[in-house]
C-alpha cells in the first residue's frame, strides 16, 4: 500500500515583528505629540480670541468713560493701562503661538518619518506573507499531484491484477 504524505500548513511567522511592534509605538507617540501640540496651539488661539474680546470690552469702557459729562481721568488711567496689559499679552500670546506652530512643524515631520519607518515594514511583512502563502499553495498543489498521481498507479496496479488473473 502507498504511503501518503500529509501537509500541515506551516504558521506564517514574520521575523522583524517586534521591530515592527517597536515602530507602531513609536509611531503611535509621535502621534500623541502631535496632538498635545495641537491641544496647545487651539488653547492658546482660545486665549487670544478671549484677550481681543477684553480688549473690545475696555475700549467700549473707555469711550463710555468719556461720554460728555463727568470724566473720571483716574478711571481712564486704569483702563488705559489696562489696555496696555491686554495687548502685551496679545504679543506674548502670538508669540507662543508661532513658537508651538514651529514645533507643530518638527514634530509632524518626525510623525511622517515614523509612518514611513513602520510602512516600510508593513510592506515587508506583506510581500513575505504573500510568499508564504504562495509556497504554501504550491506545496498543497504539489501534494495532491502526488496524491493524484498515487491513486492513478495504485488503480493502474490494480487493473493489471485483474487481467492477470482472468
Amino acid at each position: 500500500m502507498a504511503q501518503h504524505r500529509c501537509i500541515v500548513a506551516k504558521r506564517f511567522v514574520f521575523r522583524y515583528e517586534t521591530l515592527l511592534k517597536i515602530r507602531r509605538q513609536r509611531e503611535d507617540h509621535h502621534k500623541r505629540i502631535v496632538a498635545e501640540r495641537v491641544r496647545q496651539i487651539v488653547a492658546a488661539r482660545g486665549r487670544l480670541a478671549s484677550l481681543h474680546h477684553q480688549i473690545a470690552d475696555e475700549q467700549d469702557a473707555i469711550r463710555t468713560g468719556q461720554l460728555p459729562g463727568r470724566v473720571d481721568i483716574q478711571q481712564i488711567v486704569r483702563h488705559r493701562h489696562w489696555l496696555g496689559h491686554l495687548h502685551r499679552n496679545v504679543l506674548d500670546t502670538e508669540g507662543s503661538i508661532r513658537v508651538l506652530e514651529g514645533r507643530l512643524a518638527q514634530e509632524r515631520a518626525a510623525l511622517a518619518e515614523a509612518v514611513k519607518q513602520r510602512k516600510i515594514l508593513d510592506k515587508l511583512r506583506e510581500r513575505r506573507l504573500e510568499r508564504h502563502m504562495l509556497d504554501e499553495q504550491r506545496q498543497e498543489t504539489n501534494a495532491a499531484d502526488d496524491l493524484t498521481t498515487v491513486r492513478y498507479v495504485y488503480g493502474q496496479t490494480e487493473v493489471v491484477a485483474a487481467q492477470t488473473e482472468n
